[in-house]
């Protein structure tokens, strides 16, 4: 993490050496006044709300040696939310309290104020309720396994529950259900298989790729990135005949759409427009294989669909399917080649590590 150490003040300016030399790694000090000969530091220039916007889009965390209220009024039309903003912390300029203002779980402030109170000898104030209740954060519990939760404007009502004393459980799909049970045991993990519904439960996150029935409002998914979508498709094709094609396979295949991590395709098709703008709109990658590369899975796998057709068209007998197993990096095809006026769509999943 790079962090910006920020302080206003003569006393606050000991308190920030201090930290700095302790921090180490990447730290960057900026002071308001003159700092002694020998000392890296930048100048606090201008006014001080305009200079920390600055800093704002420039470091994953600032600690902030001055009132929690000046830090308050000066930040206030910087913030976006928790899984864009950096890491806030306040310091008394004495270093006594270390205080994680924003972004403590997912930006790392409840870690960041940590380490300052450890430096300093001084006390980390952290306000979030899961960490006082010794309780995981669901954030940073998905964060940590490398999953999507989905939907995320959920993760407020499950983690109430948690902190309230509510019954909530997790229901996972192996490999996450011995990771959830070893980096989570406060929790009470089962696996998915064993789901029954919600009786005798208040809330609950559901660990799998497969698209289930929504539990209701206080339950969760966390989605693995784990499903690749080969593509195959006509020349100049629109985005919108892509995106439903995709959301037709998902649906017919049983999977859910925020598990995919990335579309493929052969390098033919590395500038189509229409394939280009879905991979934006999903918010994944889009990964291209020479017509070569493609042959050669077909060859190693008889059982892939062939078509004359498209050999002659493009120079191999199949795109999707080889195109999908290549980006799944050795993982299974989990639902082979199905044609939508246009558009060819294979899936294969991925091996998890």
């Amino acid at each position: 993490m790079n962090v910006a150490i920020v302080t206003l003040t003569e006393a606050g300016l000991e308190t920030g050496l201090r930290l700095a030399k302790g921090l180490g790694g990447e730290v960057t000090f900026y002071a308001k006044q003159a700092v002694p000969d020998g000392i890296e530091a930048e100048p606090v220039e201008g006014r001080l709300r305009d200079f920390l916007g600055v800093l704002w889009g420039r470091y994953e965390g600032l600690i902030l040696i001055m009132a929690a209220g000046i830090a308050v009024r000066c930040l206030a039309n910087y913030l976006e939310s928790k899984y864009k903003d950096p890491a806030v912390v306040v310091l008394d300029e004495q270093g006594r309290f270390a205080v994680s203002l924003l972004s403590g779980h997912l930006g790392g402030a409840n870690e960041l104020a940590r380490r300052a109170a450890g430096v300093l000898g001084g006390e980390a104030v952290i306000t979030t309720a899961s960490d006082l209740h010794g309780l995981p954060a669901l954030d940073l519990l998905a964060r940590e396994l490398g999953l999507k939760p989905s939907p995320p404007a959920r993760l407020a009502a499950v983690s109430a529950a948690m902190v309230n004393g509510r019954r909530v459980g997790i229901w996972a799909e192996e490999p996450w259900l011995s990771r959830c049970r070893k980096v989570a045991p406060e929790l009470p993990c089962f696996s998915l298989e064993s789901f029954g519904g919600t009786s005798g439960w208040d809330a609950g996150v559901l660990v799998t790729s497969l698209r289930l029935p929504d539990p209701g409002p206080r339950w969760l998914f966390f989605r693995p990135a784990q499903i690749v979508a080969g593509i195959g498709c006509r020349r100049d094709i629109g985005e919108g005949r892509i995106l439903a094609a995709l959301r037709r396979a998902l649906r017919e295949a049983g999977y859910s759409r925020w598990s995919l991590a990335a579309l493929a395709s052969m390098d033919l098709k590395a500038g189509e427009p229409g394939l280009l703008a879905a991979a934006r709109r999903l918010g994944c990658g889009l990964n291209t294989y020479p017509a070569e590369d493609l042959a050669a899975v077909l060859k190693m796998r008889p059982d892939l669909t062939f078509s004359s057709t498209v050999q002659e068209k493009v120079g191999v007998g199949g795109v999707c399917e080889p195109a999908a197993l290549l980006a799944a990096g050795g993982g299974e095809l989990i639902f082979r080649k199905h044609c939508y006026g246009g558009v060819t769509i294979a899936l294969a999943r991925a091996a998890w590590r």
